[in-house]
């Protein structure tokens, strides 16, 4: 080959090269470069209790974050044993850790968690009634003991060991109330809902615990009763985010998303009410409502990045 011929060959690979490097963005080469975060290559488990309103947000967040990268697994508990899923190491996220209906069950599992947040701050847990029985006279728990014929002496609790439970039974155990001699019904929470929406339909008096974010507050006419000697705590509640403590070193990425979730009663409610009252499959509620909500669901991943090594919240947006 002659000089002239090597000259040309040289400048046809020089434009090439030049061709190439305009073409391929620097976005796209940075992305094919990047290695994802070591943080993917784990599992990470979800916390989830036996009512819709956790449910129904874990699929949400299931959805988003496994759209991501993220490999999750769910693990079905009562609320005490999730504190010792907590201690045990079994336990990574725990979005539905009401207070200070919790407090009690906490104890003993300090260091093992990490409060990151409060991410609803207007809930509410305490003794409900009917519309009815408030009407007849029930607007305080002082007045359970005046009409305890009318409730036969009996008061429903939730699921024994949880938070409702705790309240309750030492209101029983300490005759606070007038409550000494009266018998507590334990039921897991759907069976909890559904013996006070049995009652009310035949218009006969009980007590139970109520909440909200729940369909209960827009399907049953129910009142809340008031709590003078405070054995519910504090009848306004906060839902908090929880974190295995290890999490912010661990997974850094992951753990920002807890700092960053947010939702509202409205919120939830509106997925509880679709899923338990409407029937509704739960996968196809959140990605409905991921998808209705892209600003505020791409407010959660401030500051994240997905497993290619994009930005987070721009792969939720093209996946939604």
């Amino acid at each position: 080959m002659n000089m002239m011929n090597l000259k040309k060959l040289l400048l046809m690979i020089l434009v090439l090269i030049t061709i190439t490097a305009l073409t391929v963005s620097p976005t796209a080469l940075q992305a094919e470069e990047q290695e994802a975060l070591p943080e993917f290559e784990n599992t990470y488990t979800l916390a989830e209790a036996s009512w819709p309103g956790i449910e129904a947000k874990n699929e949400v967040i299931r959805q988003v974050l496994e759209e991501i990268g993220y490999d999750l697994e769910t693990e079905f508990l009562g609320v005490p044993m999730i504190f010792h899923g907590f201690s045990d190491g079994d336990i990574d996220l725990w979005f539905g850790s009401w207070m200070p209906g919790e407090a009690a069950m906490r104890e003993g599992h300090e260091g093992s968690f990490e409060v990151v947040r409060t991410h609803i701050d207007d809930a509410l847990y305490i003794s409900a009634v009917p519309e009815y029985v408030y009407e007849a006279g029930v607007t305080s728990h002082e007045d359970l003991e005046e009409y305890a014929d009318r409730f036969d002496h009996t008061i429903h609790a939730g699921p024994p060991g949880e938070g409702a439970d705790e309240a309750i039974s030492h209101a029983v155990e300490e005759d606070i109330y007038g409550l000494g001699d009266w018998e507590i019904i334990n039921a897991e929470w759907p069976a909890t809902v559904a013996e006070a929406e049995s009652a009310m339909e035949d218009e006969e008096w009980i007590v139970f615990p109520g909440w909200q974010p729940h369909w209960m507050n827009v399907i049953l006419d129910l009142k809340y009763l008031e709590d003078p000697e405070g054995i519910w705590g504090e009848a306004e509640s906060d839902i908090q985010t929880l974190t295995g403590v290890d999490l912010s070193e661990e997974a850094p990425n992951l753990y920002r998303f807890a700092e960053n979730f947010e939702i509202t009663s409205a919120d939830q409610s509106e997925w509880i009410f679709e899923y338990d009252r409407e029937g509704r499959e739960m996968e196809n509620i959140a990605a409905e409502w991921i998808g209705e909500n892209l600003d505020i669901v791409t407010d959660w991943f401030e500051g994240m990045e997905a497993k290619t090594g994009e930005p987070a919240k721009e792969v939720i947006r093209e996946a939604f």
